[in-house]
């Protein structure tokens, strides 16, 4: 299997998590417009706008991702064609350099989740537990997101090493 392949294979499973995470961005954007139109309780007042917030971020800051793939993809492709080792270095460092980004994302989760039961706990203010939902929301779509991520980064990066040995 030509090496490219496997790039492609790594571009193809991020359009894939983008396609799903925008999904869930509408739906997220979906729901606080039936919260803000249907909802009549102070609660669902303040859910309002932390969720449609969550929603938007996904909606828009992973369209903006998937609206930039297609370049990346020719750009890479090119880049391989034109010097197949230093593209293989190149997205050697470039997978060790996003490795670390995984364990922030899992201790944004674990502060969210302390800051959720802290918040449902002990403190009696709608603003912050609704703020609280959102960012548990948030953060249970990075943990599932990265849970695949993860995964197809050390798949491609065993892939990439084995290139580099042959």
């Amino acid at each position: 299997m030509n090496f490219y392949q496997h790039t492609q294979n790594w571009y193809n499973g991020e359009l894939f998590e983008g396609k799903i995470v925008i999904f869930s961005g509408i739906i997220m954007i979906i729901v606080s417009l039936l919260i803000w139109k249907y909802g009549s309780t102070p609660n669902a007042k303040s859910l309002f706008l932390p969720v449609l917030i969550v929603g938007l971020l996904f909606s828009i800051g992973i369209g903006a991702m998937m609206a930039s793939y297609p370049k990346r993809m020719t750009a890479s492709e090119l880049a391989f064609k034109e010097n197949a080792k230093e593209f293989i270095l190149a997205e050697k460092k470039r997978v060790e350099d996003f490795q670390v980004l995984y364990k922030y994302s899992v201790g944004f989760a674990a502060v969210s989740f302390v800051l959720t039961i802290i918040a449902f706990g002990f403190i009696e203010n709608r603003i912050f537990q609704s703020v609280c939902i959102a960012l548990m929301l948030l953060s249970v779509s990075l943990i599932i997101i990265d849970h695949f991520s993860k995964e197809r980064a050390e798949i491609y990066y065993t892939k990439i090493q084995k290139h580099l040995e042959e």
